[in-house]
């Protein structure tokens, strides 16, 4: 084999690669390391909760573990990710999705008290902080709206 044929092969083999890399990944699979029965409005909220820039509040992997302990649940500190997947994993019924919503409200509520403060000891920081505390409350808002779609007829 030359090397001509040989350079071609290997032009071959690596568009096989993308290919089959491209088709792996078109149902989104590839975006979450999770399992196939994960539901699919868990990815829902996590999409629309976990990112701060979404929900105005970022929690903490050490937050997850509070508010599992809360429901007393436990596991243990990982990637935010998978730890949420674990809290959200023992959700069977609509009243373990009512305290999962009330843990996160908590939180979430816990967190806005702490940004009305600095923006009463900050004025000139107010216009961030209501940003941050309306997402939080648009979130809670979206929390019931799944509650209503997932959990109720």
């Amino acid at each position: 084999m030359d090397m001509k044929d040989l350079n071609e092969l290997r032009g071959e083999f690596e568009q096989m690669q993308r290919q089959a890399m491209n088709q792996s990944c078109e149902d989104d699979s590839c975006d979450m390391d999770t399992p196939e029965d994960y539901p699919d409005y868990l990815r829902a909220i996590y999409a629309e909760i976990m990112p701060p820039a979404k929900s105005g509040i970022y929690f903490s992997r050490w937050d997850l573990k509070r508010m599992a302990q809360g429901l007393d649940e436990s596991f243990a500190i990982d990637v935010r990710e998978r730890m949420f997947k674990n809290f959200m994993q023992w959700v069977a019924t609509p009243d373990d999705f009512r305290a999962v919503i009330e843990q996160f409200s908590m939180n979430m509520d816990m967190k806005c008290d702490i940004y009305k403060e600095y923006s009463e000891k900050y004025p000139a920081s107010k216009e961030i902080f209501d940003v941050k505390i309306e997402k939080a409350e648009k979130s809670k808002r979206y929390f019931e709206k799944v509650y209503k779609e997932f959990f109720t007829e």
